[in-house]
């Protein structure tokens, strides 16, 4: 409970900090990286060798903090088919960017806590890196290349990479859908989908 305590906490501290930074606003339009947005999504992962598929859904919050650097905070929940829980997770990411031109070349990393709802596995820390390139195609159309590792802290049985290909489309000014594919090590291959609202 305490650790849901510091993530509300947290969260709060970031949203009045997205309330009051003052941060210079990306003249390019496309995309998120530099934004300041909260985001919804659900995703399902056909797993590899298996008849029952992953699903999940996520809430976030994100914030540029500083010139080429953003933070954000997520919430998840992830079940398997047949509605079998398996795990609620918080976490915070960082991520810096640099810019040339219509491309934006990014890192991030992120901790977090997974609370698990199964047999076969305990609550524990989580994290996970990545690198890749966003690139504004046009004023409203982004995409997206990455590749990904994460983990658990300890145990390693969350262990894996992937590599991803997404995809954003501004709808309006504010209103922008996301898309995404991942190949997951170990043959699964994951779907995204969701909407952000920038603020």
């Amino acid at each position: 409970m305490k650790l849901v305590a510091v993530f509300a906490a947290s969260l709060l501290s970031v949203a009045a900090l997205a309330q009051s930074t003052t941060v210079e606003t990306e003249t390019v339009t496309a995309g998120l990286l530099g934004k300041r947005y909260v985001a919804a999504g659900f995703g399902w992962t056909d797993i590899h060798n298996s008849s029952v598929e992953g699903m999940g859904a996520g809430l976030s919050l994100n914030v540029p903090v500083h010139t080429n650097f953003d933070v954000s905070l997520g919430y998840g929940y992830s079940w398997l088919e047949g509605v079998i829980g398996v795990a609620h997770t918080a976490g915070t990411t960082v991520t810096g960017y640099i810019t040339r031109g219509q491309d934006k070349y990014f890192a991030s990393a992120g901790i977090g806590y997974a609370w698990c709802e199964n047999l076969w596995d305990k609550d524990h820390g989580i994290w996970d890196a990545s690198v890749g390139v966003e690139r504004a195609v046009t004023d409203k159309l982004s995409l997206t290349t990455s590749v990904s590792y994460g983990d658990d802290f300890g145990q390693h049985r969350d262990s894996q990479w992937d590599v991803s290909l997404g995809a954003t489309y501004n709808f309006t000014a504010k209103l922008v859908g996301t898309a995404e594919v991942s190949y997951i090590e170990r043959g699964s291959i994951g779907y995204y989908t969701g909407v952000a609202y920038r603020f």
